[in-house]
């Protein structure tokens, strides 16, 4: 073992380190944090591996710290479905929050087609896409749903739980009335006659969502869908995640998790609540998932 190695020149070492880092953590770290949270600058997570930029809202800034903040919470899906996706694909992101994902899909894909119906949220999306010059972001402010009409739009708390009904995922701070339309009357007005990729974020009314794009997926023109199933928020706005899987699965359709298992029987009728995906070709798509260090249900 060299000198360097060893614990007594270790000790010391770290002994000459060791006043430093209290002040950083005692010190400058609480200063930053700070400033960070009365700063009026735009201020952003970054994951560089992914190319995910996410906002950091006002309401976060009160419990900001540098030592916390992922840069998107679907991680966890974007890492599995990547290989699915190539450069020539149409992708609908129905519930765009605040643009996070939208990005994501608009560096790998040739158009993303992003809805989102909350003011605040889009112009979050605006910024953004102006700060990354994304020219492939199609951005409608409206929600996606049965049929075309006006609805309240529950306003939560937190910007991605906004909810066409009062969803139990946090508590409703205001409503607003927004546009309705559907996935099929899109496509018939802007003549789209496939979605290689659907992603569904829109907290307890997947179920309307899909049955706005009946017309398309009779036809199985949508190559994959994503969405999760969230038990307590279904039940909160009267749906279920038998009523989820109903349109596509009368469609042809089968529906299987981000390990590839396809669900059958009981699990269609009580899924685990996670995220899941849906094909015509499902062990096919199933068997392109990547690998990942992360764990699924």
């Amino acid at each position: 073992m060299s000198l360097k190695d060893s614990l007594p020149f270790r000790a010391v070492r770290y002994g000459f380190r060791l006043p430093g880092l209290l002040y950083t953590r005692f010190v400058t770290q609480p200063q930053v944090d700070r400033w960070l949270k009365d700063s009026q600058l735009d201020l952003y997570v970054h994951d560089p591996e992914r190319g995910l930029l996410r906002p950091v809202t006002r309401s976060e800034r009160l419990k900001w710290t540098m030592r916390e903040g992922l840069a998107c919470d679907a991680v966890h899906w974007l890492d599995r479905v990547e290989p699915l996706l190539s450069a020539d694909d149409v992708v609908f992101d129905v519930g765009a929050n605040i643009g996070t994902v939208a990005n994501w899909f608009s560096e790998r894909t040739s158009a993303v087609y992003a809805f989102e119906p909350h003011p605040d949220n889009l112009e979050v999306i605006k910024r953004q896409n102006e700060l990354r010059r994304t020219k492939n972001i199609n951005l409608h402010s409206f929600a996606l749903g049965r049929e075309s009409e006006t609805m309240q739009l529950h306003v939560k708390g937190f910007h991605g739980h906004h909810s066409l009904g009062d969803a139990a995922n946090s508590p409703t701070v205001g409503k607003i009335d927004v546009e309705v339309k559907t996935i099929d009357g899109f496509c018939d007005e802007h003549g789209i006659a496939r979605i290689d990729f659907l992603k569904i974020d829109v907290e307890g009314f997947e179920e309307d969502v899909l049955l706005g794009a009946a017309k398309i997926l009779g036809s199985q023109d949508i190559g994959v869908v994503l969405f999760e199933i969230r038990e307590a928020i279904l039940d909160s706005v009267n749906r279920s995640a038998v009523s989820v899987f109903a349109p596509l699965l009368d469609s042809g359709y089968s529906v299987f998790d981000l390990n590839g298992h396809i669900l059958c029987g009981e699990e269609l009728v009580k899924p685990v609540d996670g995220d899941y995906l849906a094909a015509v070709d499902a062990e096919a798509v199933a068997k392109r998932l990547a690998d990942s260090e992360l764990q699924f249900i």
